[in-house]
């Protein structure tokens, strides 16, 4: 995927992940996870993008009472 459209579904998720059930919740909390892996830190770009899934993925863990 291209940055812009890890960019697009970090927002997906960040405005559709509450009124979703659990179990789609785990399924996008996994595809951030997964994008939080080929993320590159050292990339200005790619590191805002990585804070902000990791954000996101805090606030759905918290909706799901981990």
């Amino acid at each position: 995927m291209t940055l812009d459209e890890d960019r697009a579904e970090v927002e997906r998720v960040a405005v559709s992940w509450p009124g979703r059930p659990g179990i789609e919740q785990e399924a996008m909390l996994t595809r951030l996870g997964k994008m939080l892996e080929y993320l590159d830190s050292n990339e200005d770009a790619e590191y805002q993008l990585k804070q902000d899934a990791e954000a996101l993925m805090k606030i759905i863990e918290a909706g799901l009472g981990r």
